[in-house]
């Protein structure tokens, strides 16, 4: 079982960005990518992104590094590779299961419960929110347009908050992304976020798309 890191070459935000896969299980590339310092949100459904400033923790951590495609060779030999065409349905899928774990309907665009994985990133619509929250007890991040997005935010985290204090004992910690205006959680409220409800910080990761697609996006790191 191995690890493996291909060559930083995808620029954003100022930094050059690499793909990490297993050629195992997904166990395998978590615990090796925890052990090297990347955060759990940089996980993309089948591989890590990382800045090129992590190389040296993780050939410590005992990542392999091999050029690009033989990353991806590796990984559609692993049958974990989630190609381009199937990612829409990959995280529909995630969305439908963490949502209907915790009892929450309508179903938003796109939901991480828990540290592992991202969401989409915010589109180009009015009332649009994302917003991330590390730890339960500390204030969210939050990505929107207007302030139809953000009054949106701030409902649906009082929402997620009640399902998971109601399943869980602890306020939600994940990430959510929904657009009121037009999707499927119907339109905005309005009025002011309720209180007690900051929604404020830097912008978490996004997604980088399919490893090995017919057009390499760069990876995201902050978004």
């Amino acid at each position: 079982m191995t690890v493996y890191a291909d060559t930083p070459r995808w620029p954003r935000h100022g930094m050059l960005w690499g793909h990490l896969i297993s050629d195992t299980s997904l166990e395998e590339l978590h615990e090796l990518a925890s052990r090297a310092g990347l955060p759990p949100r940089a996980f993309d459904l089948d591989h890590y992104d990382w800045p090129d400033s992590a190389r040296e923790s993780l050939a410590e951590a005992g990542a392999r590094f091999v050029a690009d495609g033989e990353l991806t060779r590796i990984l559609l030999a692993s049958g974990l590779r989630v190609k381009l065409r199937d990612r829409p349905a990959a995280r529909a899928a995630r969305t439908a299961a963490h949502a209907a774990a915790l009892g929450l309907h309508p179903v938003p665009r796109d939901l991480v419960v828990g540290p592992l994985g991202h969401a989409e990133p915010l589109p180009d619509e009015p009332g649009a929110f994302r917003l991330t929250r590390e730890h339960p007890e500390r204030p969210p991040r939050l990505e929107a347009h207007d302030a139809a997005g953000r009054r949106a935010a701030a409902v649906m985290l009082e929402r997620l908050d009640a399902l998971s204090r109601a399943a869980t004992g602890a306020g939600f910690t994940g990430q959510v992304m929904d657009a009121p205006a037009d999707g499927p959680s119907g339109p905005p409220p309005s009025g002011p976020p309720p209180s007690g409800s900051p929604l404020s910080g830097p912008p978490p990761y996004g997604p980088s798309g399919a490893v090995g697609g017919s057009s390499a996006p760069p990876p995201s790191g902050r978004n």
